[in-house]
């Protein structure tokens, strides 16, 4: 792989602000990078492809093994929320998508930092900016990107026949990645209907979830992760309701970091797994402090025995937290690239990439393009 120098398009902001991506450069920090493009071989992207099925069967199997013995509080899991997940588990609930992230380690092997299996954004970055620029610049080379037709396909064959599009109104990227879904729901001829997240609500009469319109919602795909809708009052209907919630409760167990701790425990020897433990003290080489429901790189800390190397603020201080040792990554043109691997039912099938100059990849790190050659 290689990190090479691209020139960005002369109009590149409206462009992209057209396609919906309206966010690139808020608090005058620049979001999208027009001026580089990560260029990987096929076999780099059938490395990753292959790494990223095999890892989600494994958090299959973990999480069977979690379900049977009903372990929630390893998992930051009370025991109600646990009967919540265990009984969209055991209903196997439909599952849609969720993004592997992956580093390099000092040895070219591709190394899993985490899964994000329940909200997992950088949707519109990947399948709609980065496809449009490749087709823009290298339209005779080819990217690892079939995000938009896997998902189209997904719900055509759901069995779904409408689909409640649900957000909490707080960030541009929020509401247009809940609208470029029910653009794809709508690709699948299904129907598709846009909400605001509060306008949903519990019907005791008629023991349904209904819209604002008191409509029923037969499913709802949501950008509002399970951590906060299992505090939510209506929460204690969602192991009885008809409604489908995408993705489903179940989800949330692989969303918790501790997931990380079980993998490596069960599975020491897979050359993707990095150490990981819930005891800090185990750990030799530099590790990375994460808590165990964060997202967008908050509230990590970086250290060795005696140093803090980096740690960034954010909303998940206090949480239970997990140990995973530092992959070393290498550095190209300065930055450290994060490999995204969107998941679409049980395969993988595209690659969004992040880079930094620092080692904590966050929500405003660059989205940089890539190309295959």
């Amino acid at each position: 792989m290689k990190r090479v120098t691209v020139k960005p398009r002369a109009e590149w902001r409206p462009l992209i602000e057209q396609q919906g991506c309206t966010w690139h450069s808020l608090d005058n920090i620049c979001s999208w990078n027009e001026g580089a493009a990560y260029v990987l071989t096929r076999a780099e992207v059938e490395n990753l492809q292959q790494t990223a099925e095999e890892l989600h069967g494994l958090y299959l199997k973990a999480a069977a093994s979690v379900m049977q013995e009903r372990r929630w509080q390893r998992f930051g899991l009370t025991p109600e929320e646990g009967a919540v997940l265990l009984t969209s588990y055991k209903r196997d609930d439909w599952s849609l998508m969720g993004r592997f992230d992956f580093m390099l380690d000092e040895d070219d092997q591709f190394k899993l930092i985490e899964y994000n299996p329940d909200v997992a954004l950088t949707l519109m970055e990947t399948a709609v900016i980065q496809q449009q620029w490749q087709r823009d610049h290298f339209p005779c080379m080819s990217q690892w990107n079939q995000l938009r037709e896997s998902v189209v396909h997904a719900w055509s064959q759901s069995g779904f026949q409408h689909v409640h599009c649900a957000w909490r109104p707080r960030h541009a990227e929020i509401g247009a990645t809940a609208h470029l879904m029910a653009e794809w729901v709508r690709a699948a001829g299904l129907q598709a209907t846009l909400t605001a997240m509060h306008c949903l609500g519990w019907h005791n009469g008629r023991r349904e979830f209904v819209d604002g319109d008191d409509a029923p919602v037969e499913c709802c795909w949501k950008v509002y992760p399970w951590d906060w809708m299992l505090k939510e009052s209506f929460a204690r209907h969602v192991a009885a309701t008809h409604c489908r919630f995408v993705e489903p409760a179940w989800r949330h167990l692989l969303s918790s970091k501790a997931m990380l701790a079980l993998l490596w425990e069960h599975f020491p020897d897979h050359p993707a797994l990095l150490p990981c433990y819930a005891d800090e003290t185990r750990h030799s080489r530099p590790w990375v402090s994460k808590p165990l429901f964060g997202r967008e790189g908050n509230n990590i800390l970086i250290r060795d025995r005696s140093n803090i190397l980096q740690q960034t603020g954010g909303e998940f201080d206090g949480q239970r937290r997990i140990h995973q040792q530092m992959a070393r990554s290498p550095r190209f043109d300065g930055r450290i690239p994060q490999f995204g691997v969107w998941m679409v039912r049980d395969r993988a099938v595209a690659l969004g990439m992040r880079e930094d100059d620092g080692l904590i990849i966050q929500g405003h790190s660059l989205c940089t393009p890539h190309l295959v050659e």
